[in-house]
């Protein structure tokens, strides 16, 4: 998965490292040309003081060189000349000693500047220059030492490092200060979305950046039909039911009139059956499973609320609750808990023999059981209803689970649900769900 903050921070990096490098190249560049500047102007006047002192007598070139100065008489100071003459004759510099620099033909008014460590290993500026005088055409040479230029460039090239080191760091600094604030709502994006998820809230309120408005709208938009829906849904059902009943309820007393026997019995079966289809595929469609929206199921507060309506429901048999760990942000719709458990704890206190429990616990998965000290389930029917493939909504015959609609809630959650024997004895009824947390 792409993280924006990662790949924010390595575009930064990348242009802070490559505009440090055309910097320093700008700048070594800027220096080179500095110094073939200062340098080679210096040689330009050497060379025109070597070609106003350059003579020819009875047809031979001499050199008079007025104004240069002893360095060019000292071996290997550091400054060198030589001059080519047409009759292949070169004049050199006593300071070149017994080594020649390479000296190339130049054509008249025609120059050029290089670098060069051919004469002792020493790091020399070349500055070659065409002329001609008298009719002679002439190539002048002059070169000077630069290592101490070279180790004033390298001290800059080390100062210069230095300086950008710093200003890279503080400028990433800056960055991340930066991508902090710029990326502030998104964070609160995200905490918004967690509430939402929870269903503390119906929609994203967030001043965001521009950018994020048609996002967020579309998102709102999308949230408000989901929840409308549900409403409308949830609604349209229970008015669906309230409106069935009366028509069920004159059908069953027309029933109850007839003279037959044996036809008013099979009648009034059929009407339950239909009466019990009806509540159990509407409460099956109310369900609403992972859907985001509406107000999330809290055991610490649903919970007693339950146990104490199956209290007064059955004064009888002794209804008990416990809740283990926490489920922290895990997303439950309350009425499709409450469906649930109010299914099991139904069932359990209706076949218990006095005691009816339900626990809660909370550990990478909620585990929900529910227990009674009645009957039990017979050992064959008990596998039937484990078995794969098998309906869950099958009846035991004197039992009552009707758990068609318990498996279509645990299904909404890709959860699993199990039942044995609660005692050792094989009395009793455990019906154990478990459900993934998703948060």
């Amino acid at each position: 998965m792409i993280s924006l903050r990662r790949q924010l921070w390595r575009n930064g990096v990348l242009s802070l490292l490559g505009l440090a490098l055309v910097l320093w190249l700008a700048g070594r560049w800027l220096l080179q040309q500095g110094l073939y500047d200062q340098v080679g102007g210096r040689l330009a006047h050497d060379a025109e003081a070597l070609l106003a002192g350059l003579r020819w007598t009875d047809g031979k070139a001499v050199l008079v060189r007025p104004g240069l100065g002893d360095v060019y008489d000292q071996p290997r100071s550091g400054h060198y000349f030589a001059v080519a003459l047409e009759d292949g004759r070169v004049l050199r510099s006593r300071s070149m000693w017994d080594e020649n620099l390479p000296l190339p033909a130049m054509s008249a008014g025609s120059s050029r500047i290089e670098m060069s460590d051919r004469l002792a290993g020493q790091a020399l500026l070349l500055r070659y220059a065409g002329y001609r005088k008298h009719g002679h055409l002439v190539t002048v040479l002059v070169a000077e030492e630069i290592e101490t230029v070279e180790e004033v460039i390298e001290k800059l090239d080390l100062a210069f490092l230095l300086l950008t080191a710093l200003a890279v760091v503080f400028f990433l600094l800056l960055q991340r200060l930066a991508i902090r604030r710029t990326l502030e709502p998104l964070a609160a994006i995200e905490a918004q979305l967690g509430e939402l998820a929870q269903g503390q809230r119906q929609s994203i309120d967030i001043d965001a950046p521009r950018e994020l408005l048609p996002l967020l709208d579309t998102l709102n938009r999308l949230l408000g039909v989901l929840n409308e829906r549900m409403r409308r849904s949830r609604d349209a059902l229970g008015n669906l039911a309230h409106a069935l009943k009366r028509p069920l309820s004159l059908l069953q007393q027309d029933i109850a009139g007839l003279a037959e026997q044996d036809l008013r019995g099979e009648l009034q079966d059929s009407t339950s059956r239909i009466r019990t289809i009806i509540e159990r595929e509407l409460r099956r469609a109310r369900i609403a499973g992972n859907a985001m929206g509406g107000e999330h199921f809290v055991p610490e507060r649903d919970l007693p609320e339950l146990v104490e309506l199956m209290q007064r429901l059955y004064p009888a048999i002794e209804v008990t609750h416990r809740v283990a760990g926490s489920c922290g942000t895990a997303v439950f719709d309350r009425e499709d808990m409450l469906e649930l458990m109010g299914n099991l704890l139904d069932n359990a206190c209706k076949w218990a023999a006095g005691e009816a429990s339900i626990e809660l616990h909370c550990d990478g998965e909620l585990i929900l059981t529910v227990s009674d000290d009645g009957p039990g389930i017979p050992s064959g029917q008990l596998e039937s209803l484990l078995r794969r493939g098998a309906r869950l909504d099958e009846q035991v015959e004197g039992h009552g689970l009707g758990l068609s609609i318990i498996s279509g809630i645990v299904d909404s959650y890709d959860g699993a649900i199990a039942v044995a024997p609660a005692l050792p004895d094989g009395r009793g009824t455990r019906i154990s769900v478990r459900l993934p947390l998703r948060h």
